[in-house]
């Protein structure tokens, strides 16, 4: 019975992840980046960078990889909640830039002119721009579309240490240097991810 589905299928039995769009969603979000002055991210030197050395965007190399890191663990957690395996792969990949972005303090320049003075902090965040039309082009989807999956993911950040029964192995995995202690950052309020 199995040999005669394999051929039918004619052994095409692979399906798509999150994992497949995570580096050029990424690509796509150093394109479009610029630290911003909140941005938690560490110095080049404790992270082992190459002396603050940054690419044309303005980005460092050190926010490269802490980005990275972060959507790996991201998506770690992701694969452990049953409610995203019915969200399309792609939705959950581009959920977990943005959700990273947000969490290091990542933006576009500020969409408001300087002089505009804002005083709820969600509307601030979402005048800096964390989703960028840059990422909206190349993921497919605009921030309105990630607002369910990142509310879940960011669910996820923030119970990853409690849960230590589901989210144990992930959370103490991505804890560590070697992933440069990105489950330890501090999950971001509900307000500050953009969405009114």
């Amino acid at each position: 019975m199995e040999a005669l589905v394999c051929n039918t299928l004619k052994f095409q039995l692979n399906f798509h992840t999150p994992f497949h769009y995570v580096d050029r969603f990424l690509r796509a979000s150093y394109a479009s980046s610029e630290s911003s002055t909140t941005s938690t991210v560490p110095p080049v030197c404790a992270i082992g960078g190459h002396g603050g050395i940054t690419n044309s965007s303005g980005m460092n190399n050190a926010n490269h990889v802490l980005t990275k890191k972060l959507v790996f663990y991201l998506l770690d957690l992701a694969v452990l909640e049953y409610k995203l395996v019915s969200k399309k792969p792609s939705l959950v990949a581009a959920s977990a830039v943005y959700l990273a972005r947000v969490t290091l303090g990542i933006c576009e320049s500020p969409a408001a002119p300087r002089s505009l003075f804002v005083s709820d902090k969600s509307l601030r965040n979402a005048l800096k721009g964390h989703w960028s039309k840059t990422l909206e082009y190349y993921t497919g989807y605009d921030l309105w579309d990630l607002e369910e999956t990142v509310r879940l993911l960011h669910r996820l950040q923030e119970t990853a240490e409690e849960n230590s029964s589901t989210l144990g192995n992930s959370f103490n995995k991505h804890k560590g240097n070697k992933c440069h202690n990105v489950a330890l950052k501090t999950a971001v309020s509900e307000a500050e991810l953009g969405f009114f």
